[in-house]
């Protein structure tokens, strides 16, 4: 039970139980007794308003038939005058009169065609025919209301037995009006339209009656159904009202009944429950207290009744600043605040220290007979459980250390203190143990939580009281050294390292150990983040892995630039993903021009080219992917990027299949990198694209480098044979770059070889790599197999590759990167492209790997 609600009323007294009741508590009770009435009197207002409502739209139809009656009599009786006299006046008469029930009959024409969106239109229509604005919203809304009802079907039916008798008088009028225009009609003529006009009027006359003894009877029957709806509302008013009373005066009977009952309740509850209630009078003499209160006192009622409270609690000397439960007492009878949230320490019967919280609650305040209740709640297992909980919020429990998120609060806070005259605030360690995996999977991992609790021992020693050793992951711990000197910082890392080599646990019959890789990073500017030195100090450790394990990396931010290139490549890693979900890549096309007529057909003498890739900044430059690709090679994005470039090309030249008479390319080479050859759904996905995009197989190359072939030689294999199958060609990217395997072009039926652009590029000043062009030419040739030479960046190249024999140049000679048709590129963005592709160039040119484009 909740105690601490310093208003919260004792249940010792019924009285006090009732003035605390707030006036919307009884507002609600009030409400809940008299709501029945306040709903049959809401029912009776809409029933009264209803009625007044419908009798209104009936007066509304009554109105509105006169006004239809009067107007078709004028205008039969100025047709009638106007076919005997031709009097222009009595036309025109004719006309006003029946503009009434016309209007009044394609009101209700339309209403009956569209319903409730012809409302506007017709009440307009209506407002024509002569009716009141106020009667015209009645008519339509009787007729809505009562639409289904047989009074309302009939009297629409008698309504539209005069729709031909009116538009056959509108006829005749028209044929009255023409003849007249002719000439003076005959007296024959004149009798003969008389006599259809009065067929006509008697005709009108009948449907009127009808219509109006319909709306009589109508009214009539409508008077009787809302006279009993208003009789019953009363009745049912009436019942209601005698059996609220009967259940007013029985709910009476039965609060009184569980009065008593009530009283005996709370006495017994308070007896029962586990907090000590304590009542006293004005001066804190104790007039009740439950059993909980004397266990926790160690004096029963008897002995405390009329002895003031404060001065038999036992409480321990006092402390500066520690509040005593005695002064507070006496302040809450003096009428202070007392706060539910102060813990108190007193002495239980046992002597033993108990801390309690004490909630007050005065009684009778506003007759003069003050009281007061006070509850104190023992929270003693409760403080020991928030302890304990903090504890192992902060801390690992199987190792005992400080935990990941202690760790990086520690550093943040380290992090916000200025740095020393060196800028530097210490350093941090990671240390990842080597090989752990090995312990759990052969020995369990019981003895791998052995071997972290050793591990952890090892570790506490020879650190100083600032410094901070927390386990940060499964087999990982952070030391946050505070204002050390780097180079004492890495000599104690270097003291670890060795003393993990040492560590030897004897489990069974196998003695296991581990050594630690340990990543040491210097606390200076730019790392002014908790994520910053986090990332950098496992890029420290990944670093100290590579080197062999059991070493360690120190980084120091101000000269280290082997993880600032890893700090770069995550920044590209980031930018990698945004361009692949915001569309952020460009396709680009380089030509492969044939050096020979045979060559020429084999490319189907249509444009050769090369697809690459270049990616959009957000100042709307553009990259060559010699910036990008290491990142997405090292960080496995290669595979998603590959598959944008394969879609979008697709899609490019299914939109120009669809677009030119002719297709323009004959051949297009597209890149996949050695991770995407790797994977074994790259061959549906290739399959599927084709199919999806209808896109003519033999026109499509697929380049894979010549490492990539060998190191995934079986996917490689079976995905050339399978897309050939479908007559699509391969080339066989970056030849010689590597330690060449002549061996596997035989097992990898390729089309084209590419020849590596770093050993074409320099073969006018390298004999040697002359030489090694016309061997990979003549191989290829012997294996039935085309060659390119990339980088033909001069004309001489070019006619040295002629006259070798080679089959097709690539490079800045024969045309550069443009972007790709179908692809949106300003021509500032186009220039900004060829000269990005250029510079990309000249940089591939020493680092083979990577293409320019």
């Amino acid at each position: 039970m909740d105690y601490y609600a310093s208003q919260r009323p004792s249940p010792l007294s019924s009285q006090a139980a009732k003035d605390v009741a707030s006036p919307f508590v009884r507002v609600l009770r009030t409400l809940g007794s008299v709501w029945p009435f306040i709903a049959l009197a809401i029912v009776q207002t809409a029933l009264a308003i209803g009625s007044l409502q419908m009798l209104g739209a009936l007066r509304a139809f009554s109105s509105a038939e006169n006004q239809w009656s009067k107007g078709q009599k004028d205008a039969v009786y100025a047709l009638s005058h106007y076919a005997t006299t031709g009097n222009v006046e009595a036309y025109e008469q004719f006309h006003q009169g029946l503009r009434v029930p016309m209007s009044d009959m394609q009101a209700r024409k339309l209403i009956e065609a569209e319903g409730r969106k012809a409302y506007p239109q017709a009440s307009l229509l209506l407002l024509q025919g002569g009716n009141e604005p106020e009667e015209i919203k009645g008519l339509i809304w009787l007729s809505e209301r009562l639409r289904d009802t047989d009074m309302m079907r009939t009297l629409m039916e008698r309504w539209r037995n005069s729709d031909e008798a009116l538009l056959e008088l509108q006829t005749l009028a028209g044929n009255i009006h023409s003849s007249v225009q002719l000439g003076a009609p005959s007296h024959e003529q004149q009798q003969s339209w008389l006599a259809q006009i009065n067929a006509l009027q008697k005709q009108l006359a009948s449907a009127e009656q009808n219509f109006s003894q319909q709306l009589g009877d109508a009214s009539r029957g409508l008077k009787v159904v809302l006279w009993a709806i208003n009789i019953g509302g009363a009745l049912a008013m009436l019942v209601l009202l005698m059996w609220h009373t009967s259940r007013l005066q029985r709910d009476t009977k039965d609060a009184e009944d569980e009065l008593g009952v009530v009283s005996e309740r709370a006495t017994t509850t308070l007896a029962a429950i586990g907090d000590a209630v304590i009542t006293t009078n004005e001066a804190g003499d104790v007039l009740y207290l439950n059993k909980a209160a004397e266990q926790l006192l160690g004096s029963s009622t008897e002995q405390l009744l009329m002895r003031n409270l404060a001065d038999q609690l036992r409480a321990p000397p006092a402390e500066p600043g520690a509040p005593m439960v005695q002064a507070a007492i006496l302040d809450a009878l003096s009428g202070k605040a007392l706060s539910s949230d102060t813990l108190f320490t007193i002495y239980d019967s046992h002597q033993r220290a108990r801390q309690i919280k004490i909630a007050y609650t005065p009684i009778g305040a506003h007759t003069g007979t003050q009281e007061a209740v006070f509850v104190f709640h023992d929270v003693s297992q409760e403080q020991t459980f928030m302890r304990e909980l903090a504890w192992q919020a902060t801390h690992d429990q199987l190792t005992g250390l400080v935990n990941r998120y202690e760790f990086e609060r520690r550093l943040g806070l380290l992090l916000q203190q200025p740095a020393q005259a060196d800028n530097c605030r210490g350093a941090m360690m990671y240390l990842d143990l080597d090989q752990f995996k090995v312990i759990n999977d052969t020995s369990g991992h019981s003895a791998g939580d052995a071997m972290l609790r050793a591990i952890s021992t090892m570790l506490q020693h020879g650190l100083r009281a600032e410094d901070t050793l927390a386990r940060v992951g499964g087999d990982e711990f952070a030391i946050l050294l505070e204002h050390c000197p780097f180079e004492v910082a890495v000599e104690l890392a270097e003291q670890i390292r060795d003393a993990a080599q040492h560590v030897r646990l004897q489990w069974g019959e196998r003695s296991l150990s581990s050594s630690i890789s340990i990543g040491l990073v210097k606390l200076v500017a730019p790392l002014d983040s908790v994520e910053e030195v986090f990332r950098v100090a496992d890029m420290a450790s990944y670093g100290a892995k590579q080197r062999g394990r059991n070493t360690v990396y120190a980084y120091d931010p101000l000269v280290d630039q082997e993880i600032a290139r890893h700090v770069g490549e995550m920044e590209w890693l980031e930018r990698i993903k945004a361009a692949l979900e915001n569309d952020l890549f460009i396709l680009h096309a380089q030509p492969i021009q044939a050096l020979n007529s045979a060559a020429d057909q084999t490319a189907g003498h249509g444009q050769h080219i090369e697809i690459q890739m270049r990616m959009r900044m957000p100042d709307g430059s553009l990259i060559s992917p010699v910036h990008f690709i290491p990142a997405a090679e090292r960080y496995g994005l290669m595979p998603l990027v590959d598959r944008w470039v394969v879609s979008k090309t697709l899609a490019t030249l299914a939109q120009m299949q669809k677009d030119w008479p002719v297709m323009p390319i004959s051949c297009c080479a597209i890149n996949l990198s050695g991770t995407t050859l790797g994977d074994e759904k790259l061959l549906d996905f290739l399959r599927h694209q084709i199919e999806q995009h209808g896109v003519n197989p033999r026109i499509l190359c697929f380049e894979i480098t010549e490492t990539a072939a060998i190191t995934h030689l079986p996917n490689a294999i079976r995905l050339v044979k399978a897309l050939k199958a479908l007559g699509c060609k391969f080339s066989m990217d970056d030849f010689g770059s590597g330690v060449s395997s002549f061996g596997s072009l035989k097992n990898l039926p390729v089309d084209f070889l590419k020849i590596d652009g770093a050993i074409v590029a320099d073969m006018r000043r390298e004999p040697a790599h002359r030489a090694m062009v016309e061997a990979i030419n003549h191989l290829s040739h012997a294996l039935g197999m085309k060659t390119i030479a990339e980088f033909a960046a001069t004309p001489e190249i070019v006619d040295m590759l002629r006259q070798m024999g080679v089959d097709y140049a690539q490079g800045y000679a024969i045309g550069a990167p443009k972007p790709f048709p179908g692809v949106s590129a300003t021509p500032a963005v186009a220039a900004q492209a060829v000269a990005s592709a250029q510079t990309s160039a000249n940089t591939a040119l020493s680092s083979p790997r990577f293409k320019a484009a």
